[in-house]
């Protein structure tokens, strides 16, 4: 140790050893001496945890070992989500810094920029938070420079809507091809996602039982779509029941099938994302409105569900939700709003 012509002093460390086979040093510096031994020690112990043999991997080389490790196992869905927002957020920005560089000012800029896309702006801070954590686990980085961003003051969740009364006496009054109404009926009395519906098969109906199994979904790749044996979740495996209005239109399409998939191509195949989008086309061209989409249909049947006074939990299961929160959010979202409805009611019945 020695004391350096600023009053400060000073004390290498070695970390290693270089290509030529030389000691490869650090310096460590404090006010005094205890704090220089103190930092020298914490050096050595992050030395000799592997911690500072990987400091200068990139952004870039983490985030594609991330993506690779951590990310391989999920849906293809969910992995072209987080592959997208890697690629066209970090590393674009971020990809040649030294992983051990970034700080929470650096990701921070980047949120910013997305102020006008809140939803954008959100899944950033989700994804690089998950990125950075991993690389601690990994003994990378000591802190996550994610857990402190900021969404812009002004950023509002988007509230998620039910269908009004007015497009549920439109939609049911559609003159649909039975193959389009059976899809939209399907999502207006089941609340089933999209891929979910898509998935079903002859033998998932089950007309004696009044149910059907949801235990598959269709996945999209470049228009290539596959049938995976799993739905989004575990909690996405369920039994559902066929309601009443459901019925006629179930069983007619049904009854008219030749093969065993109720939704396929032309040709009698897995249905195709052009395929599906050509179906969603007559069914906005009827109703005069690309506003509505198939989460919606989703939302409005769990909204349903709390008016008929179905329970959390009950509703949970239904609507395939993973998390009981999930459920919650909704219900507490819808309980809220019924009680602003109610207080209205009761101010102009006082006027």
């Amino acid at each position: 140790m020695k004391k350096r012509a600023d009053g400060r002093y000073q004390m290498s460390v070695m970390v290693g050893y270089q290509p030529n086979g030389k000691p490869k040093r650090v310096f460590v510096y404090g006010k005094t001496q205890a704090e220089v031994k103190t930092k020298a020690s914490d050096m050595r112990l992050k030395n000799s945890m592997g911690m500072l043999t990987n400091s200068d991997i990139t952004v870039l080389e983490w985030a594609r070992t991330w993506l690779d490790v951590y990310k391989q196992n999920v849906s293809e869905g969910t992995r072209v989500f987080y592959v997208s927002v890697v690629n066209t957020h970090i590393l674009p920005k971020l990809g040649f810094y030294k992983l051990r560089d970034i700080k929470s000012a650096h990701l921070q800029s980047i949120v910013n920029e997305l102020a006008h896309m809140p939803d954008t702006a959100k899944k950033l801070k989700m994804v690089s938070s998950q990125i950075f954590k991993k690389a601690i686990a990994n003994d990378l980085i000591t802190k996550n420079p994610a857990e402190a961003l900021q969404l812009p003051i002004y950023f509002k969740k988007q509230t998620k809507r039910p269908l009004t009364r007015e497009e549920m006496e439109r939609i049911c009054a559609l003159k649909l091809d039975m193959r389009t109404q059976c899809f939209i009926y399907l999502l207006l009395y089941t609340g089933v996602r999209r891929g979910e519906a898509m998935a079903l098969s002859k033998q998932d109906i089950n007309f004696d039982d009044m149910t059907i199994r949801i235990n598959k979904n269709v996945v999209f790749k470049n228009n290539v779509s596959t049938v995976k044996d799993s739905t989004k979740t575990t909690a996405g495996m369920r039994t559902i029941p066929i309601l009443a209005p459901l019925l006629p239109v179930l069983r007619e399409y049904v009854e008219s099938l030749k093969g065993e998939l109720l939704f396929t191509t032309t040709k009698g195949g897995v249905i195709t994302l052009q395929s599906f989008r050509r179906l969603w086309d007559k069914f906005e061209r009827a109703m005069g409105t690309k506003e509505i989409t198939p989460h919606i249909f989703r939302h409005n049947f769990a909204t349903i569900l709390y008016n008929a006074g179905v329970d959390i939990k009950s509703a949970q299961v239904i609507l395939g939700h993973s998390s009981f929160n999930v459920t919650m959010d909704i219900y507490t979202h819808l309980g809220y709003k019924n009680s602003l409805e109610s207080a209205s009611k009761l101010n102009q019945f006082l006027q």
